[in-house]
């Protein structure tokens, strides 16, 4: 008997899967609540062992008291989550990112800003049918909590594209999310601390607390007729990579995408984290994404990538947001230096550093040396 072509495979697959979005129940789990009565270090969250997963929401409350009034950051409230991971049971973190660019990919993802009414920077609540409860940045002096969510995509798309979705029914190992705190909630950094001015602490006696909801698929066919392709594929968010190595005005910088990819985005945050952040693209002359380090894929000004990112969003980013899509047709990376963003700086203060973050899929069991710094 012949084995299975490539291509059958693949059209399996692609029919499991229709199949199994269109019959499988779409259920929620909400979890136990997870508790810390002091800001720094990290919190886990366990999450349960049930069907395909496909994402997890994190609804969060740090209920703080403001003594001296205060000046939100342009990244808050996300950024109260330093790093945000989650671990699959083979202990690959398959999500590894700041909060903030957490947010900007899922803003992205839907082609708006999410979990917001936001216009760009920081949320104003002139509308009056904003819920607080939902989305909150208190800065007058009061006891108040912040408020935020954020969702960690785990599968593509649970409505059409199931890559990454986790088996998660077994009675083997554990899968959980991390989440690191900021030590304390005010600095002049605005991508590291929720608020740049003021005095904000953690509200004497009261803890944060985050409660996870876990989204995940209950097949109704049997497990002969899951999308294994979809299964074996890592969706991956690796971010977090901080670089602050040669960053000097009149020079170029470069940034090595990960090798061994398929990469639906780049996002590159460029913070002048001494004098609060960036200059709304003026402190970068020109944007390029490079092939091999000889081919100009996209020649862009600031300028006018920003511009894109306004078409595709309907809104602004803060400034020194810069995101590069591929989604629908993914940047295919070999080697170290096979793919690069060039960034060409025209002033960098001190301190200056680039934070970047990529969205990905491959295959599980490929060899993944990362990211050069």
């Amino acid at each position: 008997m012949n084995a299975p072509s490539p291509q059958n495979i693949a059209e399996q697959n692609s029919i499991n899967r229709k199949n199994l979005i269109q019959t499988g129940l779409h259920m929620v789990k909400q979890l136990q609540p997870v508790t810390q009565a002091a800001l720094g270090g990290t919190m886990r969250i366990p999450l349960e062992r049930m069907g395909i997963m496909t994402g997890i929401m994190l609804d969060v409350t740090v209920p703080l008291n403001i003594t001296v009034a205060a000046t939100a950051s342009a990244f808050a409230p996300y950024n109260f989550f330093n790093n945000i991971s989650y671990t699959d049971y083979a202990g690959l973190q398959r999500v590894i990112t700041s909060g903030y660019q957490l947010h900007a990919l899922n803003s992205m993802r839907s082609a708006r800003f999410v979990n917001n009414s936001r216009t760009g920077g920081v949320l104003t609540l002139a509308e009056t049918s904003i819920n607080t409860d939902i989305l909150n940045i208190p800065t007058a002096v009061a006891v108040a909590n912040l408020s935020f969510s954020v969702y960690i995509p785990i599968a593509y798309d649970a409505a059409s594209d199931l890559r990454g979705a986790v088996l998660s029914q077994t009675i083997y190992g554990d899968h959980y999310v991390t989440v690191t705190l900021p030590q304390v909630m005010v600095g002049t950094d605005p991508l590291t601390f929720p608020y740049t001015a003021g005095t904000v602490a953690l509200n004497a006696g009261a803890s944060v607390s985050i409660t996870a909801y876990q989204h995940y698929i209950m097949p109704q066919q049997g497990v002969a007729n899951l999308p294994m392709i979809d299964l074996s594929t890592i969706y991956a968010v690796e971010g977090n990579y901080s670089d602050s190595a040669n960053i000097t005005a009149g020079q170029a910088k470069y940034l090595n995408w990960p090798n061994n990819r398929a990469i639906m985005s780049a996002c590159h945050i460029f913070d002048q984290a001494a004098t609060g952040g960036t200059l709304n693209g003026t402190d970068i002359s020109k944007i390029t994404l490079l092939g091999n380090s000889n081919t100009n894929i996209r020649e862009m000004s600031p300028r006018y990538l920003r511009n894109n990112m306004r078409f595709q969003l309907g809104a602004d980013f803060p400034s020194g947001v810069y995101w590069i899509n591929s989604r629908t047709q993914p940047i295919t990376t070999q080697l170290y230096g096979n793919v690069q963003t060039r960034m060409d700086i025209a002033t960098a203060g001190a301190g200056s550093y680039f934070l970047s973050q990529y969205e990905s899929t491959y295959m599980s069991g490929t060899p993944l040396p990362g990211v050069i710094q």
